[in-house]
């Protein structure tokens, strides 16, 4: 016969298995066995006492229960949060001392001011106008100041702190010197190191050609001669990091608004891109034909890059992969000379120029009649320096004196600004043939082929304002002002006076009080 099993295997049998006449059964020995187990438990809870007397060794901290609201709210909740704190940190940044105003209107003037601006630059386009407050008379001696006694050869960037307290200046001598901007003076100095035997964790060991300072006034980037970037930290003038990823010299550095994403351009036709707050490499973009000489680049993940002969101003759409070519070579003849002196009769003179702009202005004027008649001719063959005014508008230079605004959406320039810097003066053969001319001749009738421009070698603009500078070996630095409205274009506002030949321009804007967050500022 089959034997039975239970569940568990055993089989059912008789003998010892088999239940014994008045014995314990299995179920009331685990009964007698669970109420030992309780009464033990119970003296045991007597022993320890009641539970709310015991000590909770575990008790959620604030930002856990910050992340647990968080996580609980709706999106329309989170919203209004972050606006509450967002509006709180502006008050908070804005306040002053309480007896230089009335705080309570003053405040939510300031509150709003601020919150109009960052709508403003959120568009990306140039809304602030300012360039009417700078038409005043240059005083050389009151707003002038030189920086002198710090470097052994020329100087050839610079760029300034966005709390503007200090200068950055860079050298054909391979040096990098930090300046206090109050008192004139050096105070820390980067000095350059040895061709042989140069250690480049230290320092460039050839021409510094520029330099740039990220928006949070952190970081400092220089680039070379010598193919190297250097990383250097503001607060203790320490060096973080050397990229040597380049193969050529390094020519242009600038920082993404916002961020600590640096853009570097090189003579090698590569832009490449940096994660400073990680110290590393991200991404190589190409596209031109000849060496790359300036960059510039505004919040958008956006830059600009002029490739020097090959003529082509080039917007890199990072993001999307993508860039937009624009093509430059203005030239300078009759034709766009006379078209120039319309434009400038239809559009009037301007009211809020400086008595140097109007000088200046009236003389451009004469030149540019003289060009025309002689049938002067010429022609850009390398735009060299470019400038942003907004994340749609831009400004380059080069080798004729054209100063060409741009616009996204135009492939050409939408406005030109010929011989913007003025000419070269005769040599003293040269005016010795003019001497000689016949009476009524035109003045460069028998030297038009050998008219030299002032090379446009420095721009810089107030991002998202009416205002950007150019300058030039002429002895000014020019500051233009965009034309409102649909008509696109700029006029001269003033002329400041500088000596020798510009390599560089570092522009920042400033409140009176130090405040960067206020409304009216200072250039």
């Amino acid at each position: 016969t089959a034997t039975k099993r239970q569940r568990s295997g055993k089989p059912v049998g008789s003998g010892s298995a088999r239940k014994q006449p008045g014995g314990p059964s299995a179920k009331s020995k685990k009964r007698t066995s669970t109420l030992a187990n309780d009464e033990a438990s119970g003296e045991s809870d007597d022993q320890i006492g009641n539970v709310d007397d015991l000590e909770h060794r575990h008790e959620p901290d604030e930002d856990e229960i910050s992340s647990e609201d968080e996580f609980l709210e709706t999106a329309a909740e989170k919203r209004l949060r972050l606006a509450k704190d967002y509006i709180t940190k502006i008050k908070e940044s804005t306040e002053l001392e309480a007896d230089e105003y009335d705080a309570e209107q003053i405040d939510r003037d300031l509150i709003a001011e601020r919150l109009m601006t960052d709508a403003r630059e959120r568009t990306g386009k140039w809304g602030r106008q300012i360039a009417d407050g700078f038409s005043y008379a240059v005083d050389e001696t009151k707003h002038l100041r030189i920086l002198k006694n710090g470097h052994r050869l020329p100087v050839t960037c610079v760029a300034l702190t966005p709390d503007c307290k200090y200068i950055y200046s860079g050298s054909k001598d391979g040096s990098l010197i930090k300046w206090q901007r109050d008192t004139c003076r050096p105070i820390k100095v980067f000095p350059g190191q040895k061709k042989k035997n140069a250690n480049h964790n230290r320092g460039h060991c050839d021409h510094i050609l520029c330099v740039a300072v990220s928006s949070d006034g952190r970081y400092v980037a220089t680039g070379g001669r010598d193919r190297r970037i250097h990383i250097w930290s503001v607060s203790d003038d320490q060096h973080l990091a050397v990229f040597h990823q380049h193969k050529d010299s390094v020519t242009g550095l600038v920082f993404r608004r916002g961020t600590n994403h640096l853009y570097s351009c090189s003579a090698d036709r590569m832009v490449k891109l940096w994660n400073i707050d990680e110290l590393g490499y991200m991404d190589t973009l190409f596209g031109h034909q000849d060496s790359i000489v300036s960059i510039d680049a505004l919040q958008r993940e956006r830059a600009v890059t002029t490739g020097g002969r090959d003529k082509t101003v080039r917007l890199w759409k990072i993001a999307d992969e993508a860039q937009l070519v624009f093509r430059a070579g203005s030239t300078t003849d009759q034709h766009r000379i006379a078209k120039s002196l319309s434009d400038e009769r239809d559009t009037g003179v301007k009211s809020g120029r400086s008595e140097s702009a109007s000088q200046s202005t009236k003389q451009h004027k004469d030149l540019l009649r003289k060009l025309a008649a002689a049938d002067v001719e010429l022609s850009e063959t390398t735009v060299d320096v470019i400038a942003m005014v907004d994340e749609e508008t831009y400004v380059t230079g080069g080798d004729s004196g054209i100063l060409s605004l741009w616009s996204i959406s135009k492939k050409k320039p939408v406005f030109n600004y010929h011989v913007a810097h003025g000419i070269y003066p005769l040599s003293a053969s040269q005016q010795q043939t003019q001497d000689e001319k016949a009476d009524g001749e035109d003045d460069f009738a028998n030297a038009k082929n050998l008219v030299r421009p002032h090379w446009i070698t420095a721009l810089a603009a107030v991002p998202l304002t009416d205002l950007f500078f150019s300058a030039s070996s002429d002895g000014f630095i020019r500051m233009w002002q965009m034309r409102p409205g649909k008509t696109p274009g700029f006029d001269l506002v003033n002329a400041i006076p500088v000596q020798g030949y510009v390599n560089g321009l570092s522009v920042r804007e400033l409140a009176p009080n130090g405040d960067s967050l206020a409304t009216k500022k200072d250039i």
